[in-house]
């Protein structure tokens, strides 16, 4: 029944889309694309056979150019993406860099040019190809875009989205708002294996999902005492709710027949989080000031309740868990740098950073209140002092580099009291070489120090796995030395080649050990080595289908770390060696039709635990299947399959004796499986 009814959705949607071809459309726009030693800009015409509602959409079409939006860490500097907004950075870290570019409509980009080679100074981080969306004078414009998602066990949720730009006096004023829900459906077959790899138990398991949020933003600019005032405020109220329930045979493959045993996990997330940010910068004489301050707080609890019971017994076992946590963030940053076209260019700053958790955690087991070991509040004061430069040595090399002390002090409250006072060094330097017109090589050394998540200072419980984690108020950050080379070739209008290769040394790497007391948690485990090598081409196929485009993306990465534990050498936790995607779309730009299928390869990860490995493996995969026009009322629509030709996941879950140095145990191995989802849109601007 649900292939059928995916076959009439798609039949129906490609019949109107095909009837809607037989009329002329407009010729393609001509792109005139400038490039530079360093530089490319492509105007809005190169981007109309997209027909993009925003700017993030016109972004994720620049060629062989990957979005980084940045990481969620504490403070701001360290947290930088690839895409700036009329060369600076988006101050709001709510609804991150693709949030920011969301609200900027498609009409209000005069163009995007990309910059290599360390042009983008502070604002980038140090990123060696950036890419920089140039607004117009704000006028009165807008989106809207409206979403129905139907999972696979029949459920529709719809997605609904607004941004508008609009000047008010003296202030241009952008807004957005969503209000969103998302089903998600999955089954798997859980085989329970003894150390004889005998089976002893199986389960159907049936998880349901329900993700609902509701967000509003908004940014506001004016000119002041001589500079440039923005002010940006964000709110959101997300909610997840997942069910999952397992029929358990004991001995046996599921059968018609009654289950043996039953499990009932309801879990439930609710998240409301608000920030506000203040920037003032002003340009004089070439230099550029800026000033940022940004407050934020995430409140988040996690409720979960399990009962198991057996068939025709008194015998049950029921769990109720919460644990609710509030984080806050204070931000001051100034920077004061050269700008525009000087042959050196320095930047200083200072950033004070002012973070608090507050953890309560609460487990009973069949009416008996359990003692977790963990944190209760976690505070961390941080200053960061930098200088940074870029250098312009000679016609075809660009020198980019800076140093950061970094100072910090982290206080922790509970089971285990204690402060701690780190400081570090973090020096970069890069050289961006150009070739030629169409070629660029850059090489990056840098040191770096990865922020302590404060939730690992607390305990946590994962009751799907039956696990529980103790806190580590010992936690000491983790550091990296960095060499990476990257060649970046445009060999045509939309052809490119990027290669990057990357090694690092890791210091101090985080894994799970046995702490102090004995019990499982997260803790410095030593050093290790990694490795990548990441290669993206876009290829035109021209030759065979008009304006057709084919992305390839391949990932291979590798590791060694010498686990104290079975005293021999491993992987790292938490990564896939090898990663394929690959797209392929056409865009028919005279009937304003186009089409696309998203290829991800087969993958395996493993993590470690002290008693456990657990595999996570993936089926090669038709992610998504679209087709979209717009031909219908000026609105773009799209149809578009997820998980089309199903996917697979197998998760296993093999046990040890003591640790994993001790005998083997057993296994759990889960055959999960998403059937294809169906999602509808439509689109416009105004």
């Amino acid at each position: 029944m649900k292939l059928i009814l995916i076959k009439a959705v798609l039949a129906t949607y490609l019949g109107a889309v095909s009837a809607s071809l037989l009329a002329e459309g407009p010729a393609a726009n001509n792109t005139d694309i400038a490039f530079a030693d360093n530089s490319s800009v492509y105007p809005v015409s190169f981007f109309s056979q997209y027909t993009p509602q925003n700017a993030m959409q016109m972004v994720n079409r620049l060629p062989g150019f990957s979005f980084d939006g940045g990481s969620d860490g504490r403070g701001f500097g360290g947290n930088a993406g690839n895409v700036l907004i009329d060369g600076v950075r988006p101050t709001s870290k709510a609804g991150g860099l693709k949030g920011a570019l969301q609200r900027i409509p498609a009409s209000q980009v005069l163009h995007i040019e990309i910059l290599r080679g360390g042009v983008g100074a502070g604002e980038a981080a140090g990123q060696s190809i950036v890419a920089n969306v140039i607004k117009k004078d704000i006028d009165t414009s807008g989106t809207w875009s409206v979403d129905f998602e139907r999972s696979s066990n029949g459920v529709v949720k719809p997605d609904i989205e607004a941004s508008f730009t609009i000047k008010f006096g003296e202030w241009d004023m952008l807004f957005d708002a969503e209000i969103s829900g998302e089903p998600i459906y999955r089954v798997a077959l859980i085989e329970y294996f003894d150390a004889n790899d005998a089976l002893t138990s199986s389960s159907d398991e049936v998880k349901d999902t329900l993700e609902e949020d509701v967000a509003v933003g908004g940014e506001a600019s004016r000119e002041l005492a001589g500079g440039t005032l923005t002010i940006n405020a964000a709110l959101s109220d997300e909610n997840r709710q997942d069910d999952t329930a397992r029929d358990i045979y004991v001995g046996s493959l599921p059968t018609n027949s009654a289950p043996d045993e039953l499990s009932l996990l309801n879990e439930q997330r609710k998240t409301v989080e608000a920030e506000l940010g203040v920037d003032w910068v002003i340009t004089v004489d070439g230099w550029r000031w800026r000033m940022i301050g940004l407050a934020s707080s995430h409140d988040s609890l996690y409720e979960n309740s399990y009962h198991f019971e057996q068939q025709n017994s008194d015998n049950t076992d029921d769990s109720q868990y919460e644990k609710d946590t509030l984080k806050t963030e204070y931000i001051a940053r100034t920077t004061y740098g050269k700008v525009g076209a000087a042959q050196f260019k320095p930047e200083f700053g200072v950033e004070i950073a002012n973070n608090q958790l507050d953890t309560d955690i609460d487990l009973i087991e069949n009416n008996v209140q359990q003692v977790l070991e963990g944190a209760d509040t976690v505070k961390e004061l941080r200053a960061e002092v930098f200088a940074n430069f870029v250098y312009t040595a000679g016609q075809n090399l660009i020198l980019e580099g800076g140093l950061t002390a970094e100072i910090s002090e982290i206080e922790v409250t509970g089971e285990s009291s204690q402060s701690q006072r780190f400081n570090f060094l973090k020096p970069r330097l890069s050289a961006n070489y150009t070739i030629d017109d169409s070629s660029t090589f850059t090489l990056v050394a840098e040191r770096t120090v990865e922020q302590l998540d404060f939730n690992d200072f607390a305990a946590s419980s994962n009751t799907s796995d039956s696990r529980t984690t103790s806190g580590n108020s010992n936690l000491k950050p983790e550091s990296t030395a960095v060499l990476s080379a990257i060649y970046d070739w445009r060999f045509s209008e939309r052809g490119s080649l990027k290669v990057e290769a990357k090694y690092e040394r890791r210091k101090d790497i985080h894994e799970k050990i046995f702490l102090p007391s004995g019990n499982q948690g997260l803790g410095n485990a030593g050093d290790a080595n990694y490795w990548r090598v990441k290669t993206s081409v876009n290829l035109p196929v021209d030759a065979i289908l008009d304006n057709g485009l084919l992305e390839l993306s391949y990932s291979y990465r590798g590791s060694e770390f010498d686990d104290p534990i079975i005293n021999n050498t491993r992987t790292i936790s938490g990564y896939s060696p090898r990663w394929l995607r690959m797209e392929f779309r056409q865009d028919v730009s005279q009937y304003g039709f186009s089409w696309g299928v998203v290829y991800w390869g087969d993958f395996k990860s493993k993590n470690f635990y002290v008693d456990e490995i657990k595999t996570v493996e993936g089926n090669k995969r038709l992610g998504r299947i679209y087709i979209e026009t717009t031909r219908f009322f000026n609105i773009k629509s799209r149809l578009e399959i997820k998980h089309a030709n199903v996917s697979r996941y197998t998760r296993s879950r093999y046990f040890y004796q003591d640790d994993r140095s001790g005998e083997f145990e057993g296994s759990q191995v889960a055959h999960r499986e998403r059937e294809p989802d169906i999602k509808l849109s439509f689109s416009s601007v105004f």
